[in-house]
């Protein structure tokens, strides 16, 4: 895969019957180092958190680290935080907002890699408490690919 990539993050929020869907694509950047593969990238977001359209953005800075068995998420910026998701283990990780602090459990029930040359593509599957309380079920999709590539059905 190229160093620059194009990022399409996807998380659908399960509380109950309701779903929540959230989706974004956004330039980025890969490498591999000792080991590790690496995406990071911007994401633009208004101040209750959700993707913004208008000119009041603010930035939080994303870095994905892909181990086997296990990927963290680190965010800087408006929003931040270190989540550690592992299949089968209940992690804990602080995430400061623009509305407050909360301590996030994350309890991981599914973690898959698929990659080939110019795409990697992160499926997670957790629950998630906030404050100690169940909040809701949540699956997400990191697809990273290179730009030169139709892998995201955008032209290029």
């Amino acid at each position: 895969m190229t160093k620059d990539i194009l990022v399409r993050v996807r998380g659908v929020q399960t509380i109950g019957e309701e779903e929540d869907t959230v989706e974004m694509i956004t330039p980025g950047t890969y490498y591999v180092k000792n080991g590790k593969q690496y995406l990071i990238y911007d994401e633009s977001l208004d101040e209750t958190g959700t993707p913004a359209s208008d000119v009041y953005k603010r930035q939080t800075h994303n870095t994905v680290k892909v181990m086997e068995n296990r990927i963290e998420v680190m965010k800087r910026g408006l929003v931040e935080s270190h989540m550690i998701f592992e299949p089968g283990r209940r992690t804990t990780a602080n995430y400061r907002t623009p509305m407050g602090l909360f301590l996030m459990g994350i309890t991981t029930s599914l973690l898959e890699v698929e990659e080939d040359e110019e795409s990697i593509l992160l499926r997670i599957k957790y629950s998630m408490e906030m404050n100690g309380e169940y909040a809701f079920d949540c699956n997400t999709e990191i697809l990273a690919s290179s730009r030169k590539e139709e892998v995201l059905g955008i032209p290029m």
